[in-house]
């Protein structure tokens, strides 16, 4: 064995090394300890109370407490440590420390393979465009034709939403096999995710917090997933309405790695219904493509002889697309001027700056982040709607003069959607958006154009 105090090593420590260690540590607010040996060690470092932030390595993974202990605490974990006695594991709440991959899933993130295949798809439209010789780009299906040109930029979405599904089913299948052990909740209340650190822009999203603790072999584990997916929104506040504290819950885990656990292995209510549309979306779009190459478009070519039918096709589907959007926007506002208001409070209030590059040349917007605080149903809620369904920005004095209207600290009053607390906004929508009518207008404009029927 090793023991490793503020970088100071000593080999094979005896006993007295390991008491002298932690009696003589004084006030060094940076001091640290560490004993290991071939299979791991465990570790403690000092806090800013002067008690120890524990922590041991299995030799496979890293497992921090969930509470901290105090010198004479340290002092008997260490000792069994050295003596190849384990049993001070089973005594306490360990928190296993995430892989980059596991941190990245609770945060809601696509695994990696998705993000990869999402860009392979993207960089297959380029290589088709401007690398491959046109001897071979002419053997493709439907090279040089305009309905391969569709089929080839909606290659990303359809990629993207297959792996959304994909992963959906690979984590319910891997869950399905999972053992199960009784379990308490802890601790349960809404939380707030935000951007990453150093990274303002973006929206906030209540999740909820909740802490529960089984046992697997005599070892006190604590978990904090409740879903396979992510839940946000509404979703959330139900969460911590069948999960409250002190409820006796029923633990799924992964036998070779108790840590990782949770406690619905289903995909989330709105994991299904996002991916049932997705898929509906899909499947419509395959069914599309798949009808054109079969002879539809041959059957709307013969009745209509001088059209260009994929121009028509697709013009008249993206402003049917276009004008459903506007229809549902119009319905969507009529109902926002009538949601509840509640007050709160601003959090915070500053102004961010997003730069782009074109041409070489830096272009510069400012956008106010204003994050709101307000409470519905007992759960205390976060918000940066400014104006509803809307981002604001543009100049930085159009920004700050926003962010000046709602300062740090300052009451408001928060517009909610009742149906979903955690959809608020200081301002309503006073007014129609027309871009969406005026793009549906253009695409069926085009669309008749492109069936020349009138020529």
């Amino acid at each position: 064995m090793e023991l490793d105090v503020c970088d100071r090593i000593t080999a094979d420590p005896a006993p007295e090394d390991i008491s002298r260690a932690i009696d003589q540590r004084g006030d060094d607010p940076d001091w640290f300890i560490t004993l290991s040996d071939d299979d791991g060690y465990v570790a403690a470092e000092r806090d800013e109370r002067g008690r120890f932030r524990l922590a041991y390595h299995s030799g496979k993974a890293r497992f921090d407490a969930a509470e901290t202990v105090d010198a004479a605490a340290l002092k008997t974990i260490f000792l069994a440590y050295l003596r190849g006695d384990d049993s001070w594991r089973k005594n306490r709440n360990w928190l296993r420390k995430a892989s980059p991959a596991k941190a990245a899933e609770a945060r809601g993130e696509p695994p990696t393979w998705a993000v990869v295949a999402v860009v392979a798809s993207l960089a297959l439209i380029f290589v088709i465009a401007e690398v491959l010789p046109e001897s071979w780009v002419e053997r493709l299906p439907f090279a040089g034709t305009t309905m391969g040109n569709i089929a080839l930029i909606a290659l990303p979405m359809v990629v993207m939403v297959g792996a959304m599904i994909l992963n959906a089913v690979l984590k319910v299948r891997r869950a399905s096999s999972w053992a199960q052990a009784p379990g308490r909740v802890i601790r349960s209340h809404m939380a707030v995710r935000r951007p990453p650190e150093g990274n303002e822009i973006g929206t906030v999203v209540n999740v909820p917090a909740v802490t529960y603790s089984f046992a697997v072999k005599g070892v006190t584990y604590q978990g904090t997933r409740v879903s396979l997916g992510n839940i946000s929104g509404k979703y959330a506040q139900e969460a911590l309405a069948r999960y409250p504290a002190g409820a006796y819950v029923t633990v799924y885990y992964d036998p070779a790695d108790p840590s990782d656990c949770v406690l619905e292995r289903e995909a989330p209510k709105g994991a299904v219904k996002g991916c049932g549309l997705a898929l509906l979306v899909v499947v419509l779009l395959v069914w599309g493509l798949y009808w054109v190459a079969t002879g539809g478009s041959a059957v709307l070519k013969a009745r209509m002889p001088d059209a260009d039918v994929p121009v028509m096709l697709f013009a008249a589907l993206f402003g049917g697309a276009a004008l459903l959007l506007f229809v549902g926007h119009r319905r969507y506002q009529a109902r926002a001027n009538a949601w509840p208001v509640t007050p709160g409070e601003i959090v915070s209030s500053v102004v961010e700056r997003r730069g782009s590059t074109e041409n070489g040349k830096t272009r510069s917007t400012y956008l106010p982040v204003v994050e709101f605080a307000y409470t519905v149903g007992g759960d205390r809620l976060h918000s940066r709607q400014v104006k509803l369904g809307l981002e604001v920005s543009g100049s930085e004095s159009l920004a700050q003069g926003i962010v000046d209207r709602y300062p740090a600290g300052a009451p408001v009053d928060v517009h909610y959607d009742p149906q979903d607390p955690s959809n608020a906004a200081l301002e309503n929508p006073t007014e129609t958006n027309w871009i969406l009518l005026g793009v549906a207008l253009a695409c069926f404009a085009i669309a008749l154009y492109a069936s020349r029927i009138f020529r």
